[in-house]
């Protein structure tokens, strides 16, 4: 079984590899999380999976709220975390296991795949080209992860001490930036409402076919500014001009 978070489709293209090569259920995590599903029963010798991006070198806050909420109710799969980023993973394996071991669950191997980078908010996002030739060399480096589980999980990640707490300090972070107040959307939006049916977190509504953001807080996925078609959508006054980028396998 795999479970994946994801917003503009790194991650969920590393889910669908590991699909395509293990079999198994796909689960959406920000989906689960609403609908209340987090108890699961797995089969002798299945692997639970989960794949998802870094953010500020630490988790995602829905990776988080989702394995503290996870409930195995039946069977002892193999806990393994696979770890999108455009940088480093930093520490993430060591908040991961640290998360598994509370649950009295072992991680046998955590990998990390360096992929396109969407923080569209405070960095610049590659362009077109640049973010094709880094997909190359992720599915190289993903056939590798994926021949690792085959093989007893060969060659996991693991990071430093010191990568540990700069994860600490990145989920501190990361935390006081997750407000929505920056969002805002332009003359040019078409009111195709893209954005609410994707966000993962629920924040987007649609009111005189126009997005309005009705939550306070988000998890900056990244999902509604790098999709809409339009690029309409906005974070400040430096978004505008940088090049949204999104998995091509969402388009």
């Amino acid at each position: 079984m795999i479970f994946c978070f994801s917003g503009t489709g790194n991650s969920l293209h590393a889910a669908k590899r590991v699909q395509e090569k293990f079999g198994g259920e796909l689960v959406d995590m920000a989906a689960a999380l609403r609908g209340g599903t987090v108890s699961y029963g797995f089969k002798p010798g299945e692997m639970a999976v989960f794949v998802f991006p870094v953010y500020f070198d630490a988790l995602p806050v829905p990776v988080t709220d989702f394995i503290q909420a996870f409930r195995i109710s039946e069977g002892e799969p193999d806990i393994v975390g696979i770890a999108t980023c455009g940088g480093s993973a930093g520490g993430t394996d060591r908040m991961f296991r640290k998360l598994m071991r509370r649950k009295g669950l072992r991680v046998r191997a955590f990998y990390d795949v360096k992929m396109p980078d969407n923080c569209i908010f405070w960095l610049k996002p590659p362009i077109r080209e640049a973010a094709l030739m880094t997909l190359k060399h992720s599915d190289d480096r993903l056939s590798d992860i994926l021949e690792s589980m085959q093989y007893n999980y060969r060659v996991p990640y693991r990071s430093s001490g010191a990568a540990g707490v700069g994860s600490a300090l990145g989920s501190a972070v990361s935390g006081a930036l997750l407000g929505t107040g920056s969002f805002s959307v332009d003359d040019t939006c078409v009111g195709c409402g893209l954005c609410a049916r994707i966000c993962p977190a629920g924040v987007i509504r649609m009111e005189e076919n126009r997005p309005v953001w009705e939550k306070s807080r988000c998890w900056k996925c990244a999902g509604c500014i790098n999709r809409c078609p339009q690029e309409a959508i906005q974070y400040g006054r430096g978004s505008r001009k940088k090049f949204r980028y999104c998995h091509p396998d969402l388009k």
